[in-house]
């Protein structure tokens, strides 16, 4: 305890330097915790508008589906909305039906054709799992799986120059390789933030979808959502002995791009805390190196008088931890809270650029953080870890020196 309030008050011998090394160790702290928090943010804003505005957490399929699409790979439509009841890690459950078609609006010369996929859901259910119903830009969306109500995406309303209220005629083939079609009123216009998807979306009643591809009682993928959308790959991997014939899978694996930037982000982040860190690493050496220079001689002198220069190369480690500790946690809490606030009070940028897409990813135009608690202790932990190893050079010259050797130096 001696040694740890010689080397505290050592500290503020100087107050100006150790103020402003202090300094720069916190405010390169905060401003890291700040970065990796937004970098967080961008990343789980893809993965969430690729799960949550469309895809799931995990999808549970027949087997073979999600490489081919094929009609006939179905699962049974029953059982579903209660399978999960008791499981506290599921927000929500819905089954959907997919297929393709080709989308006709107006006559004659007028007319307009476009591929799309067809996209049928129970409203109520997708509720839970997509955040689809949110992102209407005009009109409505759907209320029941059995009317013939038609909600399609901004880019496929332009293709096809379809406005509220207009018949969209769909045609393409059903399970029984028969011809299906149907006829539907297009009641609203949803923008996704990807534009390839929105060029492609048309979203209708899973009951009218299923009468029109003759899949009665039967569903193309069973969507889950999760309340914490990384746990995806262990709930799919503990699930996946209950249903043997089926696929369980979770976003990781049909939406590789996106899991393997997770895999990767933690190597990107150990590399910015290095690039944040070097130039603070110059300047804490600077001042321990200084704080040893200045203070030569009196350590000879108190070494003659009995006390080791190992104890006192210990005490300028622990002025190292000190400083560095205390830095490091009022820097942390600052940052902590700055990136707090970000989380919640998002900087919207959509007034200047539109969303930035890359397959089915889409970055939205907005800064927002992501304060997760890793991204506050690894910044503090490291700054702590190098004000000790820092101090562990002067230490270590100090330890080899002689008491006589000592005072003539200076």
């Amino acid at each position: 305890m001696l040694l740890v309030k010689l080397g505290y008050r050592n500290l503020w011998r100087n107050r100006r330097r150790t103020l402003l090394t202090m300094t720069a160790m916190g405010v390169a702290t905060a401003f890291l915790i700040l970065t990796l928090g937004i970098y967080d943010g961008m990343l789980w804003d893809m993965i969430e508008g690729a799960t949550e505005m469309y895809h799931g957490h995990v999808k549970i399929t027949a087997k073979g589906y999600l490489e081919d699409h094929q009609l006939d790979h179905v699962v049974p439509e029953e059982g579903w909305t209660t399978a999960f009841t008791g499981d506290n890690q599921v927000k929500g459950v819905a089954g959907r039906v997919r297929g393709f078609a080709l989308l006709s609006t107006g006559e004659g010369d007028g007319s307009h054709t476009q591929p799309a996929e067809l996209f049928g859901i129970v409203p109520a259910e997708e509720r839970s799992v997509s955040r689809l119903h949110t992102r209407v830009v005009e009109g409505r969306f759907l209320s029941d799986e059995t009317s013939h109500d038609i909600v399609i995406g901004t880019g496929l309303a332009k293709l096809l120059e379809a406005g509220i209220g207009c018949e969209i005629v769909a045609m393409g083939q059903g399970a029984d390789r028969s011809v299906a079609a149907d006829i539907f009123t297009l009641v609203g216009i949803v923008d996704t933030g990807d534009h390839v998807r929105d060029a492609m979306l048309v979203v209708v009643g899973r009951k009218t979808l299923q009468d029109m591809l003759v899949l009665d009682g039967r569903l193309h993928e069973v969507a889950v959502s999760l309340k914490r959308p990384i746990l995806a790959e262990k709930w799919a991997a503990a699930h996946r002995d209950a249903y043997p014939d089926l696929e369980v899978t979770p976003w990781n694996d049909f939406l590789p791009s996106m899991g393997q930037m997770l895999e990767l982000w933690g190597v990107f982040k150990l590399i910015i805390a290095l690039i944040f860190y070097f130039a603070v690493i110059l300047v804490t050496v600077n001042t321990m190196y200084m704080a040893l220079i200045e203070r030569m001689r009196e350590f000879g002198i108190i070494s003659a008088l009995g006390m080791k220069l190992r104890r006192l190369s210990l005490m300028i480690v622990i002025e190292g931890f000190i400083m560095s500790a205390i830095a490091g946690c009022t820097g942390g809490l600052v940052g902590y809270a700055v990136s707090r606030y970000l989380s919640v009070h998002y900087i919207d940028l959509s007034a200047y650029m539109s969303p930035i897409t890359y397959g089915e990813i889409a970055i939205q135009p907005q800064i927002r953080s992501y304060p997760a608690l890793e991204n506050t202790l690894m910044p503090v932990g490291i700054i702590i870890l190098l004000g000790v190893l820092i101090s562990l050079f002067p230490a270590y010259r100090l330890k080899k020196l002689h008491p006589v050797e000592v005072i003539k130096e200076v």
